[in-house]
């Protein structure tokens, strides 16, 4: 009993010489795999925002081949669409202390009959959080393209005259007539990584400066714009059923909000 004193000092003493070594060999297993200079694999789901015109509009337009008419005719109902939910994949490079390399992003969506691709490169500049470099903070500048479309199904013609788009002959056999908007962006973004061992997390902000853009409805062989041919649905038993819409059918909103997870390999 006198030397019980003795006997849990050493105990405590040796638990904390054994909790310090555990700790270290901990931190150091953790530390393992969080590579200097690294490649990048990213899979995240984004939240593309959008505006839309917000209603139900009409395609409509008339071929007109050796006194035989043809009418396209096709709903364009944009009610509520406001978002794109797209998945993606990126390719991403960290170099030294601070330079990041975005080879690409790309992500494509579905909603409502429409679609949404895009692909962006850029750099940027990341710093770490902490000390053990499991946290960062990337902002970065990217170039996209984007490419947004609104189906308006497939035409054929029985007499074999071939459909007349705007003076061109498009051929008897017209697939996925569609409405098109392609988009060029510079996208500042902010990037929270957390890294792990096996894969990082990340969440990101884009935020879209829209540098110029180009709407058309798309024949393959031939195009037109879109004021000849959707319409704003005011009297749909009319032909048309109302007046052309000038454009700005579909477009990008300011911000995308993107998560997802990258698996790292060092270089």
């Amino acid at each position: 009993m006198k030397n019980l004193p003795l006997f849990f000092i050493l105990m405590v003493s040796g638990y904390h010489v054994f909790s310090q070594d555990a700790y270290m060999d901990l931190t150091d297993t953790t530390n393992q795999g969080l590579f200097k200079n690294f490649l990048g694999v990213k899979l995240f789901a984004a939240d593309y925002g959008v505006t839309s015109l917000n209603q139900d509009l009409k395609f409509q337009y008339t071929s007109n081949n050796q006194g035989y008419q043809y009418i396209f005719k096709h709903d364009m109902n944009l009610t509520g669409l406001n978002n794109f939910y797209n998945i993606g994949l990126g390719l991403d490079e960290n170099l030294g202390k601070h330079l990041s390399i975005n080879f690409f992003n790309t992500s494509i969506g579905y909603i409502q009959n429409a679609w949404d691709w895009n692909v962006g490169v850029g750099a940027g500049y990341f710093v770490s959080l902490n000390k053990a470099q499991t946290m960062r903070l990337n902002a970065s500048l990217n170039v996209c393209f984007e490419s947004i479309t609104y189906s308006f199904g497939s035409y054929y013609d029985t007499t074999q005259f071939g459909f007349l788009v705007d003076g061109v002959n498009v051929g008897a056999a017209i697939k996925n007539v569609k409405y098109v908007n392609d988009i060029w962006t510079l996208s500042p973004s902010l990037e929270f990584m957390y890294r792990r061992r096996s894969f990082d997390f990340f969440a990101a902000v884009n935020y879209n400066y829209i540098i110029g853009y180009y709407e058309k409805i798309n024949f393959y062989e031939n195009s037109i714009p879109v004021s000849k041919g959707i319409y704003y649905n005011q009297n749909p038993a009319m032909s048309p059923p109302g007046s052309a819409v000038s454009g700005n059918v579909i477009n990008l909103n300011k911000y995308v909000i993107q998560i997802g997870i990258i698996r790292e390999f060092g270089i």
